[in-house]
């Protein structure tokens, strides 16, 4: 039996026009007897793949948390708000 892709949620990619990432659950990815995992892949213009990572569930926990130091991380590193040099809430100044 081929594998089999679940589509879980297709959402926007943050700071492009036209970008998007799917989530997809695939059961029996490499064959009969695999086991399932998540697929987030992202594309350009929501039809070609630019790139995707396959995660079996086993992992998924430590990937949350990895997930969420990134955050935490990103966090802690202080940078202006965007537009802050223009005094604009969108850009162009006021």
């Amino acid at each position: 039996m081929p594998s089999k892709h679940i589509e879980v949620k297709t959402f926007k990619l943050a700071h492009s026009t036209s970008d998007t990432v799917r989530i997809e659950h695939i059961e029996k990815p490499y064959g009969e007897y695999s086991s399932p995992v998540i697929s987030i892949a992202t594309y350009s213009n929501g039809i070609e793949k630019t790139s995707e990572v396959e995660i079996p569930y086993e992992n998924i926990e430590e990937f949350f948390k990895s997930l969420n130091e990134s955050v935490a991380l990103c966090d802690s590193i202080p940078r202006s708000k965007i537009h802050d040099e223009l005094s604009g809430s969108v850009g162009g100044g006021e």
